[in-house]
């Protein structure tokens, strides 16, 4: 005999993995209906007077809520989907995402969504085509174009006004590490079943950590009807979706926030946005001086004691499905209430997403700080030090050489090299030619010419003996400083001319 949760305990987890009912005014939460006419009065005082037998299987009979949360069937299957959703919790099985991103009104803005998903007019590369429900893959803007006035066209249907929006986009999304094309093949597949008398178009993006389905669908469907997905509708595509996913091979859930013991009130995405950018958006200034106002005031934040009595219910109802599961023969049930003990005992504190939200952003904001390596300060060389290798450091360095042994009388080893004698030996024997000339100074006819020749070799003996003085680069150096400075400058003017596009 297979396992069956009680009646009590079936209820319990129904509540737990049905999101909310939104109530609405005056209908009791149920659909409004007119009002009850005498016919109808008359039929049910009638039925008032015949009691009900006592044998009534009303009280094994699943509730509507139920139903919602596991599907439809038997108390028998119904338990069975029950405890298969109550494991894949119990392992933190990532959660299928399926999210209303927007509405387009009218043809053009239906084309500009078009245009986005399929990423027209970037590279070639980098466009997608648009998957269409009649199987087709859109290109080409001329398609687009005709599909999205086609799409405008049923929306007016023949009016001078258009009556609501012409096409609804969603996103189906898992987090990062699923197969990007096993999940485009479980949208697909997901579309084709669930707006199968609609028109749609689907395109896969992987341009960020999570890969991520763009699905854009006609508000009327092919009888003029259109549709307004609420709450237990995204519930249910979420429930679809992540079965696609199963089915191919990928772990999927989908439960409701408060399932895994996290506040179910979601972030504006408006809000997610700014806070990747390091922005502060206003709801957290707003959430900022509120929690400042509580703490002046010493009032606890109701928030919190809310989510307290919320998670209270939730690991109350995990006990008394821990406590049935424990009593079951089968050792597949006994291992699922062990996990669902330790899922109970790790569950997350009581803390408001506002609260969380900030918390993950500080966190992001501190992580690269902390994480990232120091990159060694830029450090500006001296104005003297050559910023490029204009031949100065060589000469230098060899006029160290020839200069340093000098002063001691030694030949250096480049003199060596190329036999080239010292400076002083150059200076001995040009003195002695000159002293041999000056002798046989009346022999020659211009006496004033030789002279003169005379004095020069002298005066040219008389620096190369004396000590050498080291060649002055400081002034060097300076040209070649003030020459980048006036090619930086000039760089400078050209960048500032051309910032705002070519100047005609």
């Amino acid at each position: 005999m297979s396992f069956r949760f009680s009646s009590g305990t079936m209820d319990s987890m129904a509540g737990v993995f049905a999101p909310p009912k939104k109530y609405r005014m005056g209908s009791g939460g149920g659909n409004a209906k007119g009002p009850m006419t005498g016919g109808t009065i008359l039929g049910m005082a009638v039925a008032s007077m015949f009691p009900k037998p006592a044998s009534s299987s009303a009280a094994s009979r699943p509730t509507t809520q139920a139903k919602h949360a596991f599907g439809g069937g038997s108390q028998t299957r119904m338990s069975g989907r029950a405890v298969v959703t109550a494991e894949r919790t119990s392992r933190r099985v990532p959660e299928a995402v399926v999210r209303i991103t927007g509405r387009q009104h009218g043809g053009g803005h239906v084309l500009a969504n078009f245009s986005y998903i399929s990423r027209l007019g970037h590279a070639d590369e980098s466009e997608l085509g648009l998957e269409t429900s009649e199987g087709e893959v859109l290109r080409d803007a001329r398609d687009m174009q005709l599909l999205a006035k086609e799409w405008n066209g049923w929306e007016m249907d023949g009016d001078a006004r258009r009556k609501g929006a012409t096409s609804i986009s969603m996103i189906l999304s898992m987090p990062t590490g699923t197969d990007p094309e096993r999940l485009k093949g479980a949208a697909l597949d997901f579309a084709r079943e669930e707006f199968a008398n609609r028109s749609w178009v689907a395109s896969l993006h992987v341009d960020r950590e999570h890969p991520h389905v763009h699905l854009t669908i006609a508000r009327r469907d092919h009888d003029g009807r259109r549709f307004h997905p609420d709450r237990d509708d995204l519930f249910r595509y979420r429930q679809r979706f992540a079965e696609k996913l199963r089915d191919r091979g990928i772990e999927a859930n989908a439960t409701p926030a408060k399932a895994r013991g996290i506040d179910p009130k979601h972030e504006p995405i408006a809000a997610v946005k700014m806070r990747e950018k390091g922005q502060v958006p206003e709801i957290d200034k707003s959430r900022l001086a509120r929690a400042q106002r509580l703490r002046e005031q010493s009032r606890e934040d109701p928030v919190v004691a809310m989510l307290a009595s919320r998670q209270a219910t939730v690991r109350a109802t995990y006990v008394r499905s821990i406590t049935e599961l424990s009593a079951s023969p089968s050792a597949a049930d006994q291992l699922v209430a062990r996990s669902l003990e330790r899922f109970v005992t790790t569950m997350p504190a009581p803390e408001p997403n506002s609260v969380r939200a900030m918390r993950l952003a500080a966190e992001k904001r501190v992580e690269p700080i902390v994480s990232a390596p120091v990159l060694a300060p830029v450090r500006v060389p001296p104005v003297t030090a050559p910023r490029i290798d204009t031949g100065i450091d060589r000469l230098q360095a060899l006029h160290d050489r020839l200069t340093a042994p000098a002063a001691e009388g030694k030949p250096t080893s480049f003199q060596r090299e190329r036999e080239v004698e010292p400076p002083n030996d150059v200076a001995r024997r040009i003195r002695e030619i000159v002293e041999k000339n000056r002798g046989g100074r009346g022999k020659d006819e211009d006496h004033d010419q030789a002279g003169t020749l005379s004095d020069r070799l002298r005066a040219i003996t008389e620096e190369i003996s004396g000590p050498s003085e080291p060649t002055d680069f400081t002034r060097a150096h300076e040209i070649l400083r003030q020459a980048e400075e006036r090619n930086r400058e000039r760089l400078d003017r050209d960048r500032m001319r051309d910032r705002d596009g070519p100047s005609r």
